[in-house]
């Protein structure tokens, strides 16, 4: 019926006489035989990709899922449920410990079971990460044929590229002296900047990310560089914020490079910028880690460009997880009357007071804000599981059969995102949604949940390197700010917690979508002299490995 109503309409209207019937009739044998060859051109490659996929699978490999669209389907729910994707896949899946996503060019394996994850990790010459590492330093560093060929030539053995860089660099971001070093000249800096806001005599008005990005970024830099720090220029702090949120975009490599123009100029100027820090022997007066980095490099024979165009990979590493994390961590202290208080009560007892020179000098005892205040470091951790999406990473270098079940193919892609552990109700309660800042405080005879689905860090051969030094930066940070001032909501009103539907995924923590505009009311004694104690220090056992 509907049929007749259209056709005696197309009539009426290209022949109303009749006489351009025949043409009528030849525009709609055409339409449709054009239609015809669409849809079935779309079902044959529908049908011939189905095919492709399900032959090309081997028996042995994980289970496939999510094949309703060949190859698509995966990457649509990538959009669709975003930072959500993989807890949706772990709900929809729950009894496959590890599962296979199909996407064009490549496999990925996703782990689910906590039990897994040490399997995988203890693979690391087989399954690796350095590849990962070599891609970010091509096509986000943008570094020459000639220092990836050094890079690359290695990524297996102990005298590779990576793993003698670990290797080079670990014992200085390691507890000692030269760690201590670090986190002491950072917070001279922290210090010095609140100094300043209690010396104007009234409160400051901020908005919080900005804020806290930017003591965090001078703090980090000046500690690791020393007193050339390239990111004192003003102009290379802002070539850094144009260059930093592309970083993903960069590693996806699917758009042309003119489309990231502005920030491609901001990486160049900070790689010059960086060169000629390296070239004028800067990183002499620098901290021990970046001369142990620079020895690295130069004694591989990594050309001089490349050592500026690396310097900002190794400013993400510094400092793309860090800040965020910072952010967060202030919010969840001060959003929250009663961890405020607790907070506050536990570093207190890291203070002592003495008279120098006719002078209160207050000194904060760093080894009792990490041994000793419970809830600090609970509301630490708790920030690390509700808020951070961190997704480990590894490339099979050959097939390998993991324990002992399933085919992991020569090129695929193992995964272990954070979120499927730290929103699982089976290892956390029913209150995992919650963010519950003494969820860490042990009980005595209490269970602890399985260390290692604390994924904060990553774990493995990838535990993230610098965790010591962020992680006390971090926290003398916010110990400070509980000692020296009242953080509150600028206008008066409440706490509201920022979106985070944009963060990017580049990035191991989320990022508020939009900033808060705070108060900072210094406390009676804030205009105090205040400083650290690295005396005896110790750190943190947050992860399984550190435990």
């Amino acid at each position: 019926m509907l049929y007749t109503v259209v056709y005696t309409s197309i009539v009426e209207r290209h022949a109303p006489d009749g006489g351009g019937l025949d043409i009528v009739l030849t525009k709609l044998a055409t339409t449709h035989s054009t239609l015809a060859t669409a849809i079935g051109s779309l079902a044959a490659t529908y049908i011939f990709l189905y095919a492709f996929l399900r032959l090309t699978q081997d028996e042995k490999e994980p289970p496939l899922v999510s094949t309703a669209v060949p190859f698509l389907s995966p990457l649509i729910g990538m959009v669709k449920w975003s930072m959500g994707f993989y807890t949706h896949m772990r709900d929809k899946y729950r009894d496959l410990p590890i599962y296979t996503l199909r996407l064009p060019g490549i496999r990925l394996y996703i782990v689910n079971s906590t039990n897994l994850i040490p399997v995988v990790q203890r693979q690391w010459r087989t399954l690796l990460f350095p590849p990962v590492s070599a891609r970010a330093s091509e096509v986000a560093m943008g570094g020459s044929k000639e220092a990836l060929d050094i890079i690359r030539d290695d990524l297996v053995t102990d005298n590779g590229f990576m793993h003698a860089f670990i290797k080079a660099t670990q014992p200085a971001l390691s507890s000692g002296p030269a760690l201590d070093e670090l986190n002491g000249n950072a917070l001279k800096v922290i210090t010095s900047s609140l100094d300043e806001i209690v010396a104007q005599g009234r409160p400051k008005t901020a908005s919080m990310f900005d804020w806290i990005r930017h003591e965090f970024l001078m703090a980090t830099t000046d500690s690791v560089y020393g007193p050339h720090n390239p990111l004192r220029n003003p102009d290379n702090e802002a070539a850094w914020h144009r260059y930093h949120p592309t970083i993903m975009f960069l590693m996806l490599n699917v758009l042309p490079l003119w489309a990231f123009r502005s920030a491609i100029k901001a990486r160049d100027q900070l790689a010059k910028a960086f060169r000629d820090y390296h070239i004028n022997g800067h990183y002499a007066q620098g901290s021990i880690y970046i001369q142990r980095w620079t020895e690295h490099f130069v004694s591989r024979g990594i050309p001089t460009d490349d050592i500026g165009r690396f310097h900002n990979g190794g400013m993400f590493a510094l400092v793309a997880n860090t800040i965020p994390t910072a952010f967060w961590m202030v919010y969840r202290v001060f959003s929250d009357p009663s961890v405020t208080e607790d907070c506050r009560n536990e570093v207190l007892k890291a203070v002592t007071v003495k008279e120098e020179d006719g002078v209160q000098v207050c000194t904060v005892r760093a080894r009792t804000i990490k041994d000793s205040c419970p809830t600090l470091i609970s509301t630490f951790q708790e920030v690390f599981r509700v808020h951070g999406m961190a997704n480990s990473v590894r490339l099979a270098n050959e097939d390998h059969l993991l324990d002992g079940k399933y085919l992991i193919k020569k090129g695929g892609m193992v995964m272990m995102p954070a979120r499927v552990q730290h929103l699982s109700k089976d290892i956390w309660g029913e209150d995992v949604e919650v963010f519950n800042a003494r969820r860490f405080i042990r009980k005595p005879g209490e269970p602890r949940p399985n260390p290692v689905a604390f994924r904060g860090f990553g774990g493995g051969t990838t535990l993230c390197p610098g965790r010591h030094f962020a992680t006390t930066e971090i926290l003398l940070f916010t110990a400070m700010l509980l000692l020296r001032f009242d953080v509150l909501p600028a206008d008066g009103g409440e706490w509201v917690m920022p979106t985070t539907e944009k963060s990017s995924q580049a990035e191991a923590m989320e990022q508020p979508d939009h900033d808060i505009e705070i108060e900072l009311r210094p406390l009676e004694g804030a205009d105090r002299k205040w400083r650290v104690s690295f005396d005896g220090t110790g750190e943190a056992a947050l992860v399984a490995e550190d435990l």
